[in-house]
């Protein structure tokens, strides 16, 4: 089932509610604005995704790994 108008424009007041506080709620219209779509500041090493960054493992598959050794299939 589709959404409409009404409920995109609600789910953009709400993230504009909870996001006015980002960054010590410094900033204008323009910038809530932008921090509705792009949450993150950046994508840099220190606030990126540790996967792309450090080829570090997810819980899930860490936990599959050590499921994985312990039954010794690896």
């Amino acid at each position: 089932m589709e959404k409409g108008r009404a409920y995109r424009r609600a789910q953009v007041a709400r993230l504009k509610a909870k996001r006015r506080h980002y960054h010590g709620g410094a900033g204008g219209v323009r910038e809530l604005g932008r921090w509705v779509w792009t949450a993150a500041v950046c994508s840099c090493w220190m606030c990126g995704n540790p996967r792309r960054y450090f080829r570090e493992r997810t819980i899930q598959e860490r936990r599959f790994c050590q499921r994985a050794r312990m039954k010794g299939l690896s």
